[in-house]
């Protein structure tokens, strides 16, 4: 069928894709919620690249001399980037500096670099038929594409979502969600309120006896995209009623901004990198990551996910000593650590990728 082979070719080069950047180019931008934009970018150059429901982008920002990315979920399908020619990201710019700066400065026309797609949170030709997708907030976006990828397919694949917000006034696709399951039998979606919800809604948050209640962990593939606090919450009772481990898949949370201890106003240590060209020096703020330390230094690695997943900044830590998040980067032989997930402890030796 048509859906069938467009989504094998999407997936053929997964493993091997060259994620070389494409540029992009800001073809309109609309309100989406108090603070979030919708941003939809065309190819600039060429054609957009393919992805999976659920993958994402990184955009390279160029601020003050430094270049930066940051990882956004496509929240449109497959379909509208090969049929349509468009990315939809929905950004949040009241968040980082980095997603400021777009909302301050990205106009209609506005041209950025883009990595190819990314990532394993997605739906693919070996996904089970059943998919339960359960969000928390803002972390809601890669479930669009998935909702709407299914949607759009002749295939018999069905979903069920649930989607938690705190405040109502910052919700996103409540409207649109609640449509396509009007339209089509295969999508369902319950909503969970904490401030005010609707007749139909629940009052606080989803448990994990409310999910398995209304879908089969027997059968459903689970995507959890949401805080910390959603995913500890829900694993442990999700797991005992019968979600098999390789049928449960989360998002790996947003970059850490900051280590989880203090640290004083103004901390540097000397920071020397060691790249295939030479030697750098600079210095690395106690409460940054190493990733940044490197950007602002001009010498960062290839980074997209910034959150310990993707593993494409791995470097060698030759001296010194860094705190990693234990649950986003796992301890590794050799010297080997995340940049994007560690902070520094000491003055540090650095050796980058090639």
């Amino acid at each position: 069928m048509r859906s069938s082979r467009r989504w094998r070719r999407l997936c053929g080069g997964r493993n091997s894709m060259d994620h070389t950047k494409q540029l992009l180019r800001i073809s309109d931008i609309a309100a989406a919620a108090p603070d979030v934009l919708r941003y939809r970018f065309t190819a600039a150059e060429g054609e957009l690249a393919p992805f999976l429901p659920g993958q994402y982008i990184c955009l390279y920002y160029e601020i003050d001399g430094t270049t930066t990315g940051r990882p956004y979920s496509i929240a449109s399908s497959p379909r509208e980037a090969e049929e349509g020619g468009y990315y939809d990201l929905f950004i949040h710019v009241g968040g980082s500096f980095t997603s400021r700066w777009l909302g301050q400065h990205g106009t209609v026309g506005t041209t950025i670099r883009a990595s190819h797609p990314l990532g394993e949170f997605c739906i693919t030709p070996e996904t089970p038929r059943k998919i339960v997708g359960i969000s928390g907030g803002m972390s809601v976006t890669p479930l669009r594409s998935m909702v709407r990828s299914i949607v759009d397919s002749d295939t018999d694949r069905e979903i069920s979502l649930f989607c938690g917000w705190d405040d109502p006034a910052a919700m996103l696709f409540r409207e649109e969600f609640t449509a396509l399951a009007r339209g089509c039998d295969r999508v369902r979606v319950r909503f969970a309120l904490a401030q005010n919800p609707q007749p139909e809604d629940k009052h606080g948050y989803f448990t994990a006896e409310d999910i398995l209640r209304e879908t089969d962990a027997a059968e459903a593939a689970y995507y959890l995209c949401g805080p910390q606090a959603m995913y500890d919450t829900l694993h442990d009772g999700l797991t005992a009623g019968g979600v098999r481990p390789e049928r449960y898949r989360r998002e790996v949370p947003g970059e850490l901004h900051c280590p989880p201890y203090p640290t004083a106003p103004g901390e540097c240590y000397p920071l020397t990198i060691h790249t295939g060209s030479g030697t750098v020096t600079a210095t690395a703020a106690a409460g940054e990551s190493v990733l940044v330390a490197l950007e602002r230094a001009g010498v960062s690695p290839r980074a997209y996910c910034r959150s310990g997943s993707c593993g494409y900044c791995r470097s060698r830590l030759l001296s010194g000593e860094v705190w990693t998040d234990p649950d986003r980067a796992p301890a590794t032989a050799d010297g080997v650590f995340h940049p994007c997930c560690s902070f520094p402890r000491s003055a540090l030796t650095v050796v980058l990728p090639e």
